[in-house]
């Protein structure tokens, strides 16, 4: 493999998975869905869940302390994710989030912030039992001409429990093109990114799909005015809705799911929208009993983007963080 992937890959390592550095992304190839009939929503884009982004104003996100007892709350060090804090005082993201309302977005945190882990035991309930944390990541080219187009790599941080059930799981994807790696596909460039960037004045390009927020636009939402795509969710949103359908399953259930409920393209089959359907879905989902059919439409209400394709590998990126997980010490 090219030097330039190593260097690809080695970065991408150095960086802890829930914030993986990224580029602006070729949102054409990116969308991973058929556009429906076009509506006319808001021409903005809710501010209260969009997550921040490089052009977002740093925010406090800071807590009074003075009348915590001791112990109740962390304060942030160089290197801190979100989950890892969570895992420590044996929570899960979502439980902690509650405690912390303060913090608007928890892929954003910063040294010397103060983060509340302790509450009443009516607020918090921990995980019981032995816990495990899995980290999964997958790179993959898309293939374009006859070339590797595309490099996406996918991410997986996963909390299992002792029954191997999923209790938080987070997914992404840095996608980055051969426009914002110079010498891409060229063995003879130039090796150093560094350099590149350096001599350039220019910052580092890359963000995740997670990081970029409606700025990824696989809605159309900011460049048209109007979402239409079939959910009218942009990327991270229909993520977040598959990361929460699938907590309490195992990874071996999950695999299964997607092996019956979704189509060749990895995408569940569109019951929310069957005029999208083709005569090869159709006949698919002809025997699936109606608490199955009325799952799909639950399901593809809230997501129709592929699990896996050459965009993204989440069902594999799942599956190494299962095989790779550790148990979780507090």
């Amino acid at each position: 493999m090219k030097k330039t992937l190593g260097i690809i890959l080695s970065t991408a390592l150095a960086f802890s998975v829930l914030a993986l550095p990224i580029f602006a992304v070729d949102t054409t190839s990116g969308a991973s869905e058929a556009p429906a009939a076009t509506t006319t929503p808001a021409a903005s884009a809710p501010a209260a869940t969009a997550p921040a982004t490089k052009t977002t104003t740093t925010q406090a996100a800071t807590v009074d302390t003075s009348n915590l007892a001791p112990g109740s709350y962390y304060t942030v060090v160089s290197g801190d994710v979100f989950w890892k804090i969570a895992a420590k005082y044996g929570m899960t993201v979502d439980q902690l989030a509650k405690l912390n309302p303060q913090i608007k977005n928890i892929n954003l945190i910063y040294p010397g912030q103060k983060i509340i882990v302790k509450a009443d035991a009516s607020t918090v309930t921990a995980a019981s039992g032995k816990l495990y944390l899995g980290i999964g990541m997958v790179p993959n080219y898309r293939i374009r001409n006859g070339n590797n187009d595309n490099l996406n790599i996918t991410t997986a941080s996963v909390l299992f429990d002792e029954a191997g059930k999923i209790v938080d799981l987070e997914w992404d994807v840095l996608e980055i093109t051969p426009t914002e790696f110079p010498g891409w596909l060229d063995p003879n460039a130039e090796d150093s990114v560094k350099a590149v960037y350096s001599a350039a004045q220019v910052s580092w390009p890359w963000e995740t799909k997670r990081e970029l927020g409606y700025d990824y636009d696989m809605t159309h939402l900011k460049s048209k005015g109007a979402a239409d795509n079939n959910t009218k969710k942009e990327w991270f949103e229909q993520l977040d809705f598959y990361e929460k359908f699938f907590k309490g399953k195992t990874v071996a259930e999950v695999e299964a799911w997607f092996n019956k409920y979704c189509d060749a393209n990895g995408r569940p089959y569109k019951l929310a929208y069957p005029d999208k359907m083709t005569d090869a879905d159709k006949a698919a989902v002809a025997s699936f009993t109606d608490a199955e059919k009325k799952m799909l439409v639950d399901v593809t209400t809230g997501a129709t983007m592929s699990l896996k394709d050459p965009h993204s590998n989440f069902i594999d990126s799942l599956k190494k963080a299962w095989a790779d997980r550790k148990p979780v010490n507090f």
